[in-house]
């Protein structure tokens, strides 16, 4: 969800700048060209043509990426996995659900999930939780944290290293 709250920060704010250069291109050609300054003429001119064209499609970017957030929340915070689903709980057409999850699949919005059988199936070769676990140590019984991106753990206690799929 950060991925996708970054990439609408950033299109907002080039957006943004893109269509207040607008104007201070307009203003810096006007007196480029009656001071006869071509350095400022021509900054003006890109300015000009660049809010003229790229503001617009920044700004939409801004909407449709937010679109595609409300469908990552959808998936991620409510738990819906089918496009039907997501559409009803998002109020977004089911053909622009389909589009948007593809889109979070393959830029990696959203992790964990492939797409089979037309529903979101969670991987069950991965380690899905990047928090960590407790497991109780078979020579002490004590309670330890296993640290997910290592597999492993270290009893408080006895010290014993427990692996995550030891069976304890």
């Amino acid at each position: 969800m950060e991925k996708i709250k970054k990439k609408i920060r950033t299109f907002f704010w080039v957006g943004l700048a893109f269509l207040i250069g607008l104007p201070a291109g307009i203003i810096m050609t006007v007196f480029g060209a009656t001071k006869g300054i071509t350095a400022l003429l021509v900054v003006g001119i890109v300015l000009i043509v660049a809010g003229f064209y790229v503001a617009p499609i920044m700004l939409v970017q801004v909407g449709e990426k937010k679109k595609l957030g409300r469908v990552i929340a959808a998936i991620e915070r409510q738990n819906l996995y089918t496009a039907e689903e997501i559409a009803a709980g998002t109020g977004i057409r089911e053909k622009a659900v389909l589009g948007y999850i593809n889109e979070a699949l393959q830029k990696g919005y959203i992790i964990g999930y492939k797409w089979e059988n037309g529903r979101l199936e969670l991987i069950k070769n991965r380690r899905q939780s990047l928090e960590k676990s407790t497991k109780k140590c078979p020579y002490c019984g004590a309670q330890a944290i296993i640290d997910p991106k290592e597999s492993t753990g270290v009893c408080p206690y006895c010290g014993a290293v427990l692996k995550a799929d030891d069976k304890a």
